[in-house]
């Protein structure tokens, strides 16, 4: 039997947006993700909106730098682990970290992540970033302080990780709190709105019925 969910799942969508934006692909195309199709799986549009506040809140450092490095790692029994990958720009870097334990469930026929695991990744780095300061996870919810130091060409973060992981290196011990300003912005952008169907019922029922209109247009 074919897979009964014809759209990705949260998960499924927050991995491939990713596997983009860490290699400096600054334009997405979501698969299967009409609003038809929003409508009838309603728990991506948290995921969305999740995504595009992340991809505001780093758009200048994807936008000003360049891919520098990728790897794929595999864990000590050889099976697919990590791909890290960064793009560093004049002042910062961003380094990913995408979870490739991912298993297929043969019921839901959906991919399945762990819970967060241990990991340590290191990060080669160009030489007009060899004094970074300060290196912070972050997400759309918030930043986040990590088990850090310095290799000889670049660093090494130690931490618990699942899915998606996202790190900001700068040697600007500054830029954690210019990040936070910058989400809290977005965040009361979002709110500005007064509209939120991935949470509140009554807007989801308006934007049902903005799906309904646009299908009977010609």
């Amino acid at each position: 039997d074919g897979r009964a969910r014809t759209s990705p799942t949260p998960d499924e969508i927050r991995l491939q947006a990713y596997h983009a934006l860490s290699t400096r692909i600054t334009s997405l195309y979501w698969f299967n993700l009409s609003l038809k199709s929003l409508v009838q799986w309603r728990d991506t549009l948290a995921q969305l909106e999740r995504i595009g506040r992340e991809i505001r809140l780093l758009d200048d450092f994807l936008l000003k730098g360049d891919a520098y490095e990728f790897k794929r790692l595999s864990n000590p029994e050889g099976k697919l682990d990590w791909d890290i990958s960064s793009v560093c720009g004049p002042d910062a870097a961003l380094l990913f970290a995408l979870d490739l334990a991912y298993t297929p469930d043969p019921e839901e026929k959906v991919f399945k992540f762990g819970p967060p695991r241990e990991a340590r990744w290191t990060f080669r780095l160009p030489h007009y970033l060899s004094d970074i300061a300060d290196v912070f996870r972050v997400d759309s919810a918030g930043t986040y302080p990590v088990d850090w130091s310095r290799e000889d060409e670049g660093i090494m973060i130690h931490d618990q990780a699942s899915k998606v992981a996202v790190y900001i290196a700068s040697p600007d011990v500054n830029l954690k709190s210019k990040i936070e300003s910058e989400l809290q912005s977005l965040m009361e952008e979002a709110s500005a709105l007064q509209f939120d169907p991935g949470r509140d019922d009554a807007d989801f029922e308006d934007l049902k019925r903005l799906s309904k209109t646009t299908e009977s247009e010609p």
